[in-house]
């Protein structure tokens, strides 16, 4: 192909070539500005332009053609294979967003289902805690109670010897039991006697 264009080529420029030659031998001056060889240069300008529209159509252009199509056709199939891994692209990002949300999700679940387990067993164990601490209260509270009756009943045992000790000194005489007790049971609100 590249063959014929420049043999073509060569034998137009060898035409134009011996043109000229006779051209010039017959006149003094540039032969292009001679008006009696107008018309032979314009034939020869119209079998020039004929033969290159010739050698362009059916060679150069057809060839240009073909390369502008195969340039368009990579560029779309580039540009189709962009797009498909754009969308593909668009659908990874779309399913890691998605798992990532249900995992979110998951966890949240996950922490609410241990939150509340942990919270039932702390309510468990704090309820038996509290029961505990109650019976180990109300355990020393009837400690606390029973000693202090028997303090009470000591004092009261105690007052009832200091008093008779005191009256036998004051009176010279031993104390009436009966009435001693009575008077240290109304003074002392905490014995047995004198509990109200």
């Amino acid at each position: 192909m590249l063959k014929s264009i420049y043999g073509a080529l060569a034998g137009l420029a060898v035409l134009a070539a011996s043109g000229t030659a006779m051209a010039k031998e017959g006149s003094g001056g540039m032969p292009q500005l001679d008006y009696h060889s107008f018309a032979p240069q314009l034939v020869w300008l119209a079998i020039a332009f004929l033969a290159l529209y010739l050698v362009m159509s059916r060679l150069a252009v057809p060839a240009i053609s073909d390369t502008i199509e195969k340039r368009q056709a990579k560029i779309q199939g580039d540009l189709d294979a962009a797009e498909k891994a754009n969308e593909d692209t668009r659908n990874l990002v779309s399913a890691y967003e998605k798992r990532l949300a249900d995992t979110r999700e998951e966890a949240r679940k996950l922490m609410r289902e241990r939150g509340d387990a942990d919270a039932a067993a702390g309510a468990a164990r704090l309820s038996a805690l509290h029961d505990k601490l109650n019976a180990q209260i109300g355990e020393a509270e009837k400690r606390i109670a029973a000693q202090r009756d028997d303090v009470m009943a000591g004092l009261g045992n105690m007052a009832k010897d200091i008093g008779q000790e005191v009256y036998a000194k004051l009176a010279g005489q031993p104390a009436d039991q009966a009435a001693l007790a009575a008077k240290i049971a109304a003074a002392t609100p905490g014995t047995r006697g004198g509990r109200q």
